[in-house]
């Protein structure tokens, strides 16, 4: 009789440590946050627009660069031929667009970054929003960052979800 009651005890003890494991599996989800808000029609128009804005800037960057380009494949194809005055000219005009494509280069990288801080700003409230509500309606009882897992199961990835929702939100 003892032997049946220690046998027992050992599997209820056993379930009752798997059991909230088992219940917190079904309640641990993973969220790509950023992933999920640049995907929104928002994002999209944003993006569209903040090219269409820029475009002037963009153009000449590329224009630069392709003038860049040339002018120091000249100046290694050339560079034997020509007279000092003629190296240095080309040198001065190397580093000259070098400077200017810098400086574009980053007025693009801080306007492209401006942009998207001020819009995750922006779309915060409506994430908390978002996520409230899938909390409460699946029991939620952890919510892990997506940029930090190795490997998740589609199962428990709620980024399609959440994009969904966010896209509904005015």
């Amino acid at each position: 009789m003892n032997k049946v009651k220690l046998i027992f005890n050992t599997v209820a003890f056993v379930l009752c440590l798997s059991l909230p494991q088992w219940v917190l599996a079904n309640a641990i989800v993973v969220l790509k946050v950023e992933q999920a808000i640049f995907a929104t029609g928002k994002a999209i128009a944003l993006g569209k627009s903040l090219s269409a804005k820029l475009e002037p800037q963009a153009l000449r960057f590329d224009t630069i660069g392709k003038k860049l380009q040339a002018t120091q494949q000249r100046m290694v194809a050339d560079k034997d031929l020509m007279s000092s005055d003629e190296v240095q000219q080309l040198e001065a005009d190397i580093q000259t667009l070098t400077i200017e494509f810098q400086q574009l280069q980053q007025y693009l990288k801080n306007a492209k970054a401006q942009a998207e801080q001020e819009f995750l700003a922006s779309m915060r409230p409506a994430l908390d929003k978002v996520l409230r509500q899938l909390i409460k309606a699946n029991n939620i009882s952890l919510i892990v960052n997506g940029q930090s897992v190795i490997y998740n199961s589609d199962a428990i990835d709620i980024t399609p979800k959440v994009v969904e929702l966010l896209n509904l939100e005015p």
